[in-house]
Protein backbone atom coordinates (compact mmCIF):
# COMPACT_ATOMS: atom_id res chain seq x y z
CA UNK A 1 0.00 0.00 0.00
CA UNK A 2 3.29 2.48 -0.21
CA UNK A 3 3.21 2.88 3.72
CA UNK A 4 5.92 1.44 5.11
CA UNK A 5 6.79 5.66 5.94
CA UNK A 6 3.27 5.72 8.11
CA UNK A 7 4.39 2.66 9.60
CA UNK A 8 7.32 3.63 10.87
CA UNK A 9 6.35 6.48 12.19
CA UNK A 10 3.29 5.13 13.67
CA UNK A 11 5.37 2.38 15.42
CA UNK A 12 7.43 4.65 17.76
CA UNK A 13 3.90 6.09 19.02
CA UNK A 14 3.28 5.19 22.65
CA UNK A 15 -0.44 4.96 23.36
CA UNK A 16 -3.26 4.47 21.21
CA UNK A 17 -4.24 8.69 21.59
CA UNK A 18 -0.78 9.16 20.13
CA UNK A 19 -1.51 6.81 17.13
CA UNK A 20 -5.10 8.25 16.50
CA UNK A 21 -3.63 11.87 16.65
CA UNK A 22 -0.58 11.09 14.03
CA UNK A 23 -2.71 9.55 12.04
CA UNK A 24 -5.46 12.37 11.78
CA UNK A 25 -2.45 15.02 11.12
CA UNK A 26 -1.26 12.98 7.88
CA UNK A 27 -2.81 14.23 4.36
CA UNK A 28 -6.49 13.80 4.37
CA UNK A 29 -5.67 10.73 0.98
CA UNK A 30 -2.89 8.94 3.24
CA UNK A 31 -5.25 9.30 5.90
CA UNK A 32 -8.05 7.52 4.28
CA UNK A 33 -5.79 4.46 3.44
CA UNK A 34 -4.21 4.04 6.54
CA UNK A 35 -7.84 3.97 8.41
CA UNK A 36 -9.57 1.82 5.80
CA UNK A 37 -6.42 -0.75 6.03
CA UNK A 38 -6.56 -0.96 9.65
CA UNK A 39 -10.02 -1.45 9.72
CA UNK A 40 -10.06 -4.13 7.00
CA UNK A 41 -6.95 -5.70 8.92
CA UNK A 42 -8.88 -6.02 12.14
CA UNK A 43 -11.96 -7.55 10.21
CA UNK A 44 -9.52 -9.81 8.55
CA UNK A 45 -7.95 -11.02 12.22
CA UNK A 46 -11.49 -10.94 13.90
CA UNK A 47 -12.17 -13.97 11.11
CA UNK A 48 -9.14 -15.87 11.81
CA UNK A 49 -10.14 -15.48 15.64
CA UNK A 50 -13.00 -16.67 14.77
CA UNK A 51 -11.78 -19.91 13.07
CA UNK A 52 -12.50 -18.39 9.41
CA UNK A 53 -9.78 -19.13 6.64
CA UNK A 54 -7.46 -16.27 7.30
CA UNK A 55 -7.34 -14.12 4.39
CA UNK A 56 -3.93 -13.12 2.88
CA UNK A 57 -2.08 -9.89 2.59
CA UNK A 58 -2.77 -9.60 -1.59
CA UNK A 59 -6.71 -9.69 -0.53
CA UNK A 60 -6.54 -7.21 2.21
CA UNK A 61 -5.01 -5.18 0.15
CA UNK A 62 -7.10 -5.28 -2.36
CA UNK A 63 -9.83 -4.80 -0.39
CA UNK A 64 -8.58 -1.65 0.89
CA UNK A 65 -8.34 -0.75 -2.81
CA UNK A 66 -11.86 -0.97 -3.58
CA UNK A 67 -13.30 0.47 -0.48
CA UNK A 68 -10.73 3.59 -1.32
CA UNK A 69 -11.89 3.54 -4.79
CA UNK A 70 -15.55 3.37 -3.90
CA UNK A 71 -15.40 6.19 -1.41
CA UNK A 72 -13.03 8.44 -3.74
CA UNK A 73 -16.43 8.21 -6.46
CA UNK A 74 -18.89 8.78 -3.43
CA UNK A 75 -17.08 12.41 -2.44
CA UNK A 76 -16.23 13.47 -5.95
CA UNK A 77 -19.94 12.76 -6.95
CA UNK A 78 -21.14 14.27 -3.74
CA UNK A 79 -19.36 18.02 -4.32
CA UNK A 80 -19.83 17.73 -8.04
CA UNK A 81 -23.02 17.41 -7.47
CA UNK A 82 -23.66 20.44 -4.47
CA UNK A 83 -21.03 22.59 -6.47
CA UNK A 84 -21.95 22.18 -10.22
CA UNK A 85 -25.38 19.96 -10.70
CA UNK A 86 -25.07 21.01 -14.30
CA UNK A 87 -21.33 19.79 -15.41
CA UNK A 88 -21.63 16.97 -18.31
CA UNK A 89 -19.04 16.33 -20.71
CA UNK A 90 -17.25 18.18 -22.83
CA UNK A 91 -15.56 17.50 -26.14
CA UNK A 92 -11.50 18.14 -26.87
CA UNK A 93 -9.90 21.02 -28.75
CA UNK A 94 -10.17 20.04 -32.84
CA UNK A 95 -6.66 18.25 -32.71
CA UNK A 96 -7.55 16.03 -30.27
CA UNK A 97 -9.82 12.87 -29.90
CA UNK A 98 -11.44 12.23 -26.40
CA UNK A 99 -11.24 8.97 -24.57
CA UNK A 100 -13.20 8.32 -22.05
CA UNK A 101 -12.86 4.97 -19.76
CA UNK A 102 -14.59 3.24 -16.71
CA UNK A 103 -14.29 -0.43 -15.26
CA UNK A 104 -16.41 -1.99 -13.35
CA UNK A 105 -15.59 -4.11 -10.60
CA UNK A 106 -17.61 -7.39 -8.35
CA UNK A 107 -15.11 -7.48 -5.04
CA UNK A 108 -16.76 -10.88 -4.17
CA UNK A 109 -16.22 -12.35 -7.40
CA UNK A 110 -13.20 -10.44 -8.24
CA UNK A 111 -14.37 -9.92 -11.89
CA UNK A 112 -15.23 -7.08 -13.78
CA UNK A 113 -15.43 -5.25 -17.11
CA UNK A 114 -14.39 -2.38 -18.92
CA UNK A 115 -15.54 0.09 -21.19
CA UNK A 116 -14.52 3.18 -23.97
CA UNK A 117 -15.56 5.60 -25.94
CA UNK A 118 -13.81 7.97 -28.56
CA UNK A 119 -15.25 10.97 -29.42
CA UNK A 120 -14.16 13.92 -31.55
CA UNK A 121 -14.15 17.86 -31.13
CA UNK A 122 -18.06 17.65 -32.50
CA UNK A 123 -19.28 15.20 -30.16
CA UNK A 124 -19.25 12.43 -32.61
CA UNK A 125 -19.26 9.03 -32.00
CA UNK A 126 -16.33 7.53 -33.56
CA UNK A 127 -15.43 4.28 -31.49
CA UNK A 128 -16.38 2.68 -28.57
CA UNK A 129 -15.49 -1.04 -26.70
CA UNK A 130 -16.67 -3.44 -24.14
CA UNK A 131 -15.05 -6.26 -22.67
CA UNK A 132 -14.98 -8.90 -19.86
CA UNK A 133 -12.19 -8.50 -16.80
CA UNK A 134 -12.16 -12.89 -15.99
CA UNK A 135 -9.75 -11.58 -13.24
CA UNK A 136 -8.54 -8.83 -11.00
CA UNK A 137 -7.05 -7.82 -7.44
CA UNK A 138 -9.02 -4.80 -6.76
CA UNK A 139 -10.97 -2.16 -8.51
CA UNK A 140 -7.60 -0.07 -8.81
CA UNK A 141 -6.56 -3.32 -10.96
CA UNK A 142 -9.49 -3.50 -13.15
CA UNK A 143 -9.46 0.27 -13.58
CA UNK A 144 -5.37 -0.23 -15.17
CA UNK A 145 -6.51 -2.77 -17.02
CA UNK A 146 -9.37 -1.18 -18.52
CA UNK A 147 -7.46 1.81 -19.29
CA UNK A 148 -4.45 -0.28 -21.00
CA UNK A 149 -7.29 -1.79 -23.10
CA UNK A 150 -8.93 1.15 -24.39
CA UNK A 151 -5.05 2.69 -25.25
CA UNK A 152 -4.46 -0.55 -27.20
CA UNK A 153 -7.37 -0.44 -29.45
CA UNK A 154 -6.81 3.89 -29.82
CA UNK A 155 -3.47 2.94 -31.26
CA UNK A 156 -4.48 0.27 -33.38
CA UNK A 157 -7.00 3.04 -35.05
CA UNK A 158 -3.95 5.88 -35.55
CA UNK A 159 -4.94 8.26 -33.55
CA UNK A 160 -1.73 10.36 -32.10
CA UNK A 161 -3.19 12.73 -30.35
CA UNK A 162 -5.34 12.20 -27.26
CA UNK A 163 -7.52 13.20 -23.71
CA UNK A 164 -7.93 10.08 -21.84
CA UNK A 165 -10.39 10.77 -19.39
CA UNK A 166 -11.11 8.62 -15.83
CA UNK A 167 -13.21 9.55 -12.79
CA UNK A 168 -10.63 7.52 -10.72
CA UNK A 169 -8.13 9.90 -9.09
CA UNK A 170 -5.87 7.33 -7.92
CA UNK A 171 -5.96 5.70 -11.45
CA UNK A 172 -5.43 9.18 -12.72
CA UNK A 173 -2.08 9.57 -10.40
CA UNK A 174 -0.96 6.36 -10.63
CA UNK A 175 -0.49 6.27 -14.45
CA UNK A 176 1.37 9.91 -14.33
CA UNK A 177 3.49 9.78 -11.49
CA UNK A 178 5.74 7.48 -10.03
CA UNK A 179 4.16 7.63 -6.59
CA UNK A 180 2.32 3.71 -6.59
CA UNK A 181 5.19 2.53 -8.42
CA UNK A 182 6.29 -0.04 -5.72
CA UNK A 183 2.24 -0.98 -4.80
CA UNK A 184 0.96 -4.40 -6.35
CA UNK A 185 0.02 -2.71 -9.48
CA UNK A 186 3.25 -0.65 -10.23
CA UNK A 187 4.26 -2.58 -12.93
CA UNK A 188 1.02 -2.30 -14.46
CA UNK A 189 1.41 1.57 -13.97
CA UNK A 190 4.90 1.77 -15.97
CA UNK A 191 3.52 -0.04 -18.44
CA UNK A 192 0.59 2.25 -19.49
CA UNK A 193 2.60 5.20 -18.86
CA UNK A 194 5.38 3.68 -21.25
CA UNK A 195 2.80 2.57 -23.91
CA UNK A 196 1.72 6.13 -23.56
CA UNK A 197 5.06 7.51 -24.66
CA UNK A 198 5.45 5.03 -27.49
CA UNK A 199 2.02 5.20 -29.45
CA UNK A 200 0.96 9.07 -28.81
CA UNK A 201 2.58 12.28 -29.43
CA UNK A 202 0.47 13.66 -27.32
CA UNK A 203 -1.75 11.78 -24.26
CA UNK A 204 -3.10 14.18 -21.98
CA UNK A 205 -4.70 12.26 -18.99
CA UNK A 206 -7.70 14.14 -16.76
CA UNK A 207 -9.63 13.24 -14.19
CA UNK A 208 -13.70 13.87 -14.05
CA UNK A 209 -16.80 13.06 -12.39
CA UNK A 210 -18.83 10.42 -12.74
CA UNK A 211 -21.43 12.59 -14.49
CA UNK A 212 -19.00 13.15 -17.32
CA UNK A 213 -18.17 9.46 -17.75
CA UNK A 214 -21.59 7.74 -17.82
CA UNK A 215 -21.35 6.37 -21.20
CA UNK A 216 -17.67 4.78 -20.39
CA UNK A 217 -19.27 3.69 -17.27
CA UNK A 218 -22.29 2.02 -19.02
CA UNK A 219 -20.27 0.52 -21.30
CA UNK A 220 -18.23 -0.73 -18.77
CA UNK A 221 -21.33 -2.21 -16.87
CA UNK A 222 -22.47 -3.89 -20.13
CA UNK A 223 -18.49 -5.64 -20.18
CA UNK A 224 -19.35 -7.39 -17.19
CA UNK A 225 -22.20 -9.37 -18.76
CA UNK A 226 -20.20 -10.74 -21.85
CA UNK A 227 -19.29 -14.25 -22.20
CA UNK A 228 -16.72 -13.68 -25.01
CA UNK A 229 -13.31 -11.33 -24.11
CA UNK A 230 -15.11 -7.97 -25.67
CA UNK A 231 -16.58 -6.06 -28.20
CA UNK A 232 -16.51 -2.91 -30.16
CA UNK A 233 -18.63 -0.54 -31.38
CA UNK A 234 -17.77 1.85 -35.00
CA UNK A 235 -19.28 4.95 -35.70
CA UNK A 236 -22.46 3.82 -34.04
CA UNK A 237 -23.23 3.73 -30.63
CA UNK A 238 -24.74 0.82 -28.96
CA UNK A 239 -28.52 1.48 -28.46
CA UNK A 240 -28.17 1.03 -24.62
CA UNK A 241 -25.74 3.93 -24.76
CA UNK A 242 -27.22 5.89 -27.79
CA UNK A 243 -29.52 8.38 -25.39
CA UNK A 244 -26.10 9.42 -23.22
CA UNK A 245 -24.02 9.87 -26.21
CA UNK A 246 -26.51 12.36 -27.85
CA UNK A 247 -27.59 14.07 -24.68
CA UNK A 248 -23.79 14.86 -24.67
CA UNK A 249 -23.05 16.64 -27.83
CA UNK A 250 -22.60 20.08 -27.95
CA UNK A 251 -25.39 21.08 -30.07
CA UNK A 252 -28.51 19.24 -27.89
CA UNK A 253 -27.46 21.17 -24.74
CA UNK A 254 -29.62 24.05 -23.16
Amino acid sequence: MNLEHVRAELELCSSGEETIMKILNLQQSVQNRVFIWLWRWWSARNKANAGEKMATIAEINSSVSFHLMEIEKLVTTCMNNSKNPSVKWKPPPSEFYKINVDASFYENSNQGGWGFVVRDCDGTFLEGGAGRISRAASALQAEALGILKSLVRVADLGMTRIILETDSTIAGKAITSNDFDRSINGFLFMQIREFMASNFVHCIVNVCSRSCNAVADSLAAFGCTLEGDSCIYMSHPPDFVSVLVSGEQPETRV
